[in-house]
């Protein structure tokens, strides 16, 4: 079933961080280095004598430390905050007291007042361009970790892909004769005998074979991919027009929500549609024993500043622990069925469209993300 909902763009990671820090600025760590150093240095300022000059003097310009600290933690906001904080406590103190007043000059007190604000202003803006380079920076390092490990992983598969190759071409050589011999003798076991049950479990065994064969070759040489603008929207309904029927068969339920407006992204239709069955046929493998749910999702996200197009397919099934998603696209790494070739087949195609899955335990158990460039974008 399909729902007109999507989702807006989202935040980039450094700005969204950067965003969260004015509101530590009434965390409880902050109560004991700001707002109380403030609250003590107004007091004592209005305690001290004016006679004592060297100490309005020193009390004046120790209101300097919880604004910079306030600027540090909290960004432009927190250090402008806090220095009009100061400065309404101690204006009263400068120019309207006729006890225990400041006895500085009004010409100093009045540009102490402008440096307090100058001060906020300057630090926190130092403070929030320093957190967005630390998350530029830290982007950067999430991306060429992910690029190192798609180079890795593609120097194996380009290994492992040679000898599969090999391998699977020299069963398909006997496999075909093995078929052929196959459709001769099949006329002369007869329908009735008690043979014959032998015989088509003999039959069947070499047909898997050469799908097992197939399944090694395409992974071993996976199929060009035509780069043709087409609609994400199209994929999620392929898909669940696939896999409708086997879900309704074992009770699981199966949502979808697209969105009615297209999400376009240059790549291969029937590919794509591939790499979303091999990952909801594991999602439907993990939720069978209970008769749980799969949830499928078309969107567009804002990752590491670039526009994606973004299918999500998401299953109540048990969480997959860290160890076991460092190794979930590599190949022949299954969970017991299966060649575990799927979603190492898989992450291949959504590379070779210049995108990348994603994998992780959240939303109703586990969310996979398959992310590739919307039209008009190229792809890393």
């Amino acid at each position: 079933m399909a729902s007109p909902k999507s989702e807006p763009p989202s935040e980039p990671d450094g700005i969204a961080e950067c965003s969260k820090k004015a509101r530590l600025l009434f965390a409880p760590d902050l109560l004991f280095l700001v707002w109380l150093p403030v609250a003590a240095i107004t007091f004592f300022h209005y305690m001290t004598p004016h006679e004592q000059h060297w100490v309005h003097d020193i009390l004046r310009r120790v209101y300097y430390l919880p604004i910079v600290i306030a600027a540090i933690w909290s960004g432009k906001r927190g250090g402008l905050i806090v220095a009009v904080v100061v400065t309404l406590a101690y204006l009263p103190h400068a120019f309207l007291a006729s006890h225990h007043y400041d006895p500085a000059r009004e010409l100093e007190k009045s540009l102490e007042i402008v440096l307090y604000l100058l001060v906020g202003a300057v630090a926190g803006h130092l403070s929030d361009l320093e957190c967005r380079r630390r998350q530029d920076l830290l982007r950067a390092l999430t991306e060429q970790r992910r690029l190192t490990t798609q180079l890795v992983r593609a120097g194996r598969l380009a290994a492992l892909g040679e000898v599969v190759a090999g391998i699977a071409h020299e069963i398909k050589n006997p496999l075909h004769a093995l078929r052929g011999t196959a459709e001769i003798v099949d006329s002369l076991v007869p329908k009735d005998a008690e043979e014959r049950r032998m015989w088509e479990l003999h039959k069947s065994e070499i047909h898997r074979l050469e799908t097992v064969s197939e399944r090694f070759l395409s992974f071993a040489r996976p199929a060009a991919v035509t780069h043709a603008t087409l609609d994400l929207r199209d994929v999620a309904q392929r898909l669940t027009d696939l896999v409708g029927a086997q879900c309704r068969q074992k009770g699981i339920e199966l949502t979808a929500d697209i969105p009615e407006e297209a999400i376009e992204t240059p790549g291969d239709l029937d590919q794509l549609a591939q790499v979303a069955l091999n990952i909801a046929l594991n999602a439907i493998r993990a939720v069978e024993p209970k008769a749980g749910r799969i949830h499928v999702a078309v969107t567009r996200r804002t990752k590491d500043d670039r526009t994606m197009a973004v299918l999500r397919i998401e299953n109540d099934g048990p969480a997959i622990a860290e160890e076991e998603r460092e190794h979930l696209f590599d190949p022949f790494h299954t969970g017991g069925e299966g060649t575990g070739l799927g979603l190492s087949i898989s992450s291949r195609i959504a590379e070779q469209h210049g995108g990348f899955i994603e994998v992780e335990n959240g939303g109703l158990g586990v969310i996979f993300t398959v992310m590739l460039p919307v039209s008009g974008t190229k792809g890393t």
